[in-house]
């Protein structure tokens, strides 16, 4: 294992709170293909998020105090779960360089459109490789500090909003047909709900807690009703038509809030805590990433790898696409058909596997007695 410490349940929901309600609020594909019914799309995309998310949780009860990288080997083989592991690094690394290019072109459209994108996704690459050296519990942390401030930011800013709401520009309900709105479902599946994949680094360090096992389910179903309500408030605010027009809808809803005649841009103080709470997401992956490498390569540390998957990153941010267009074309026509393989496929397979494999659990008095008191078996690294 590469980190010492534990998280405990009530943190892991913290943290995928955040991830799931910041990084969608910069999103338009269900404004786009779902329009008003697109709060039906997020409804429906909350189960398949759910079963990803029980697979996962399953694994690693089946491989306590494991990561993918290593129960992976532990099921397939050797050779077969490195194959593995290499697939799953490629595809965080993939999303990684997309959301980086993301960020900046959110922010640069947003906020600085006389600057240039690669100062930001410079920043955002420096401040997930400080928080990756600085280890999983100080990521943690950021985001408990963060999650009051952006908790009471989302919640005033949205009873703001509602003064602002129209019932009649998101009437009639389901008036979009009905494979429309099932492929906004499926897009909203793979962004942002099917990205619960990257906290697979977390999970070898959760704390077993009774009777909060059912909160990272919770943290799901709250970010899936909070993307249903992030839809119906943004078009009853902008109407149909400049919701679907717009590349950031629920941004541009934000800045029709004002209070009285001496604060006229609310959106600005909600941005200055968002933007903090979507450099989570880089975070998240990146530290995936880093750790995924160190297993696969079997450097005893996290540390040396730090800079050189910086410049990768960087590196191919910058060429990779050019705008928010290629992006879009990224999640509509490659993630659509590449997510679902490492959401549901491949770790059915290895539950399915690990089933045939190792039979049921054997819940030892030692194994239980090492999470009760937060003990972690010795590992191959240090970070």
């Amino acid at each position: 294992m590469y980190e010492k410490g534990r998280i405990s349940v009530g943190q892991l929901f913290i943290i995928m709170l955040i991830y799931l309600t910041a990084t969608s609020s910069n999103t338009n594909f269900d404004f786009i293909y779902g329009a008003q019914d697109g709060g039906f799309s997020n409804l429906f995309a909350i189960l398949p998020g759910l079963f990803t998310l029980y697979l996962f949780l399953k694994l690693q009860e089946r491989h306590p105090r494991k990561i993918l990288f290593e129960y992976a080997e532990d099921i397939l083989g050797k050779w077969p779960g490195k194959f593995v592991s290499l697939l799953y690094i490629w595809f965080t690394l993939e999303v990684a360089v997309m959301s980086a290019r993301q960020f900046a072109e959110f922010i640069v459209s947003v906020l600085t459109p006389e600057l240039s994108e690669q100062i930001y996704i410079i920043g955002v690459v420096l401040v997930a490789a400080y928080a990756v050296y600085r280890g999983m519990e100080a990521i943690v942390r950021f985001a408990q500090i963060a999650f009051p401030f952006y908790l009471f930011l989302l919640i005033f800013v949205n009873i703001l909003l509602v003064g602002q709401f129209k019932l009649y520009n998101v009437l009639p309900f389901w008036d979009r047909p009905t494979g429309e709105i099932l492929f906004a479902s499926y897009l909203q599946y793979v962004f942002p709900l099917g990205e619960l994949i990257f906290f697979l680094g977390f999970f070898p360090y959760l704390k077993k807690e009774k009777g909060k096992a059912w909160l990272p389910y919770l943290a799901v179903v709250l970010g899936g009703v909070y993307l249903t309500y992030r839809v119906i408030v943004s078009i009853g605010v902008l109407g149909q038509g400049t919701a679907a027009a717009s590349s950031y809808p629920y941004i541009e809803a934000i800045r029709f809030v004002k209070i009285g005649e001496f604060v006229e841009r609310v959106d600005i103080l909600f941005l200055g805590i968002y933007i903090m709470v979507v450099l989570l997401e880089f975070i998240v992956m990146f530290y995936v990433l880093t750790h995924g490498v160190a297993h696969l390569t079997g450097i005893k540390s996290v540390s040396p790898l730090v800079l050189p998957l910086c410049f990768l990153t960087v590196g191919l941010a910058k060429g990779v696409i050019k705008s928010s267009l290629d992006f879009n074309m990224y999640i509509t026509q490659i993630r659509t058909i590449t997510s679902p393989i490492f959401t549901l496929l491949l770790p059915l397979l290895l539950l399915i596997v690990s089933r045939i494999r190792f039979g049921k659990i054997q819940d030892s008095p030692s194994n239980s007695a090492a999470n009760n008191t937060g003990e972690l078996a010795d590992g191959k690294a240090t970070n």
